[in-house]
């Protein structure tokens, strides 16, 4: 294991630069951390460097790892307190054929990298086969979108597309709180592209047009609207 010594050092500067979109789309790569994240990505084979200020067994792989202190360690992580491993990965590449899916979340615009995060967490929970994201939405990659999945990127297809390319044999039902019909009296469906949409404007009226069915989450009068993640738990288990 090769030791870099300085946060100036060119593997670092590389490392560092992808927190940036622009070079993580460049680049097809990303940076995850920790341990548990790291075995999963080595069971996948899309690491490609390893920075770790602590031990680390033997790898089978080919792959670039370099012993670095704790200031370079975090440099790199974006914990606060990260647990002595940063690696780097390729983006990852659906494990399923888009024709198989049965059970779709499709986000619309979505802007919040930990509201992301949990609905990937709730999709794998829910054993969705994919989350679909719309290109204005925010990047799967974000390194607060990694942080906050907790390794369910490895779990469910994730990436960006346009949604008529997954109306074909399925329901689109899509949340909504205006001229919706509550959940409760909504039937459940087996093969269907669930939509929610932006944390300020909701979801778009051109997708709302092509819906099967629009569906509200009933609540009280005191509260008028849900957290999205909060809102795609509910519906994600509805329609399980």
């Amino acid at each position: 294991m090769l030791e870099i010594l300085s946060k100036n050092n060119q593997k670092i500067k590389d490392a560092y630069a992808l927190r940036m979109k622009k070079v993580r789309q460049e680049k097809g790569l990303f940076l995850m951390e920790g341990i548990k994240n790291l075995d999963m990505a080595l069971k996948y084979g899309i690491v490609k460097q390893i920075f770790t200020s602590i031990g680390l067994p033997k790898l089978n792989q080919n792959i670039e790892c370099y012993k670095v202190n704790d200031e370079i360690l975090r440099k790199l992580a974006n914990s606060e307190n990260p647990e002595g491993v940063v690696f780097v990965c390729e983006q990852l590449k659906p494990r399923k054929e888009k024709e198989t899916y049965r059970k779709i979340v499709y986000l619309d615009s979505i802007n919040d990298p930990g509201n992301l995060g949990t609905i990937l967490r709730t999709a794998v929970a829910f054993n969705y086969d994919a989350v679909i994201l719309s290109k204005s939405s925010v990047d799967i990659y974000n390194e607060k979108v990694v942080a906050a999945s907790k390794g369910a990127l490895f779990l469910v297809d994730a990436y960006y597309d346009d949604i008529d390319n997954y109306l074909e044999g399925r329901q689109l039902i899509v949340s909504a709180l205006d001229d919706a019909v509550p959940l409760s009296e909504c039937p459940k469906e087996s093969d269907f592209v669930l939509v929610l949409g932006n944390e300020s404007h909701g979801v778009s009226p051109e997708i709302i047009k092509k819906a099967n069915r629009v569906v509200k989450i009933e609540m009280n009068d005191a509260i008028d609207s849900l957290n999205v993640a909060v809102a795609a738990g509910i519906l994600m288990n509805y329609y399980k």
